[in-house]
Order: structure tokens, then C-alpha cells, then sequence
């Protein structure tokens, strides 16, 4: 039986992504860090957090707590059908829509500088990782 595959919304940018890293801390959980760039005022899809059976379904739908919200807007996590944008044995399911968690970040009005988001995504297969987002918030 094949594992099931899962994509937090820290590790699957959709906007700009600019460079990523990902390092294992001594508790054994996965740390992912993202650059985003985002439009000031606008809302963004940041990602999509999906766990998949081998036929393209959705295994469970993954839950995402904020665990450090932006300092200059809002983070929304909302389930939604999306595109998983699968690696390996799972690419095949990149056509397929699933129910999953989506990101959004709407920055302030007017707002253009640095924010941060860190975020917990997992899933009752006993899958946790955390992600850092650094949003660059443009005009």
C-alpha cells in the first residue's frame, strides 16, 4: 500500500515563491519556510494542504491552525475542492480536484512591507508538519 501524500500550505506557494527550506528540529517535526510576494489589498492564495489515496481521492481533509497570524492582515483557511499539486506516484492526481485546505493572505489596505505567517497543518494519519510564510507585500 502506497503512503498517503500531504502538501501543507506552507510548502505549496502558489503566489512567488522565492526560495524554500526545509530543516527537522529535535522534536522530529518538519519545518518549512516559504517567500511569498502578494499585492497590497489583494487577496492571495498562499496553498493548498491535501492527503491523497493512491487513486487521486481525497484520503482526509487536513487541518490547518494559524499558530502565529499576520501582523499587518488576515490569513483565511477554508476548505475548498483545489488542484493538489502532487511529486512521485502522485502526480498523475494533478488534474483531479480534491477537498482540501486552502490559504488565503489579504494584506491591510495600503499596506507594502514585510509579514509573517506560521501555521500547523495535520491530519488523522498522524502527519504534522509547520510552515513559515514570509510574505513581501507589494503595490
Amino acid at each position: 500500500m502506497k503512503k498517503a501524500f500531504i502538501l501543507s500550505v506552507a510548502t505549496m506557494c502558489v503566489s512567488a515563491a522565492l526560495t524554500s527550506c526545509t530543516t527537522t528540529g529535535p522534536d522530529g517535526l518538519s519545518r518549512h519556510q516559504k517567500n511569498v510576494t502578494a499585492a497590497s489589498g489583494e487577496r492571495t492564495k498562499l496553498g493548498v494542504a491535501f492527503s491523497l489515496n493512491p487513486d487521486c481521492s481525497a484520503k482526509v481533509v487536513p487541518e490547518v491552525r494559524i499558530r502565529e497570524a499576520p501582523k499587518h492582515g488576515k490569513v483565511e483557511s477554508l476548505r475548498e475542492l483545489a488542484f493538489p499539486n502532487g511529486k512521485g506516484d502522485y502526480k498523475k492526481c494533478n488534474g483531479t480536484k480534491v477537498l482540501a485546505t486552502v490559504g488565503y493572505y489579504t494584506s491591510d489596505k495600503g499596506f507594502v512591507g514585510k509579514d509573517r505567517i506560521v501555521v500547523r497543518t495535520s491530519d488523522k494519519n498522524g502527519h504534522v508538519d509547520e510552515g513559515v510564510l514570509n510574505i513581501t507585500v507589494v503595490e
